[in-house]
């Protein structure tokens, strides 16, 4: 059970129930409100949970800044509990547009934060890859199946779990020299991968596997946001195979997620290789977050 404020609990998966239950009755379209995102980053997030005016309001702790609060579960007395929440973090962060539009005009000062947005897309459009803004990815896709005959796309699971883990080491590997990727990166999203594997049925992931040689060359993962949205939580490809990131996003939007009218393919974290990446996917439009300070 949840605890009252000023009380707080460490959130786990003995609290899914409850999460799920508000994040029902006040859906919101932002990454780090899917089951998997609140969940699989403990590790490096450290959230706790408290209520607040029957809200359920979870305090971030990560390593890399200070901590804040992520906008809180529900819709009763939100000045009330947002006062509280500026009170004892001083900041809510990552906060939906669709939260800020229901709080008082003028209340707090609200900041963007560019570098959080989520990249919206149509599902169909990314599995189609119609019209020539595409071909490019198309052109990526007949490739890889040109030097790749045979390969498989099959569901993922658990069992994928340690050659996950392996290729994820050969992923991380050739980008540990960017300033982008330091270590805390790399430990923090093994954490998260290893957490997704060790809990995949509980917070109900899907996933999908590409197979080589039948061999893991290639993996996507992700959660719900809502009945229409997918969250891609990790697309990880095999650095030495050209063309299977392309092909990687290609068959989960046929296949793994294609149940979903839209994929958020999460932020970029201002990193200026995946942002223009995600750009040139053409998204639907650019999901904003941001920062509520008093």
């Amino acid at each position: 059970m949840i605890p009252e404020y000023p009380n707080f609990a460490p959130l786990g998966i003995g609290h899914l129930g409850e999460i799920e239950e508000h994040l029902r009755l006040t859906p919101r379209d932002t990454c780090e409100l899917s089951i998997g995102n609140l969940f699989i980053w403990d590790d490096f997030d450290h959230p706790q949970v408290t209520a607040i005016n029957r809200n359920v309001c979870v305090l971030i702790t990560p390593p890399n800044e200070p901590p804040y609060w992520l906008e809180p579960f529900g819709a009763l007395q939100l000045k009330e509990t947002v006062d509280i929440c500026l009170k004892h973090a001083g900041r809510i962060s990552r906060a939906s547009e669709m939260f800020v539009a229901l709080l008082p005009p003028g209340a707090y000062k609200t900041e963007p934060l560019r570098n959080q947005f989520d990249y919206i897309y149509e599902t169909k459009t990314l599995a189609e890859l119609k019209g020539k803004k595409y071909d490019g990815k198309r052109n990526h896709v007949k490739q890889f199946a040109g030097r790749n005959p045979g390969y498989e796309f099959l569901p993922l699971s658990p069992g994928y779990k340690a050659e996950a883990l392996a290729l994820f080491e050969r992923w991380f590997a050739v980008r540990e020299e960017s300033k982008y990727f330091p270590r805390l990166a790399y430990t923090s999203q093994k954490a998260a991968v290893t957490a997704a594997f060790d809990n995949y049925e509980a917070l109900k992931l899907t996933g999908g596997a590409l197979l080589v040689d039948k061999k893991l060359r290639g993996f996507t993962l992700g959660s719900p946001i809502n009945p229409e949205m997918i969250s891609v939580h990790f697309m990880y490809g095999d650095p030495s195979l050209s063309g299977i990131a392309q092909t990687l996003l290609w068959e989960a939007c046929n296949k793994t997620y294609a149940a979903y009218k839209y994929a958020d393919l999460e932020q970029d974290l201002g990193i200026p290789g995946l942002r223009t990446m995600k750009l040139s996917y053409q998204p639907l439009k650019l999901e904003k977050k941001y920062e509520i300070t008093a």
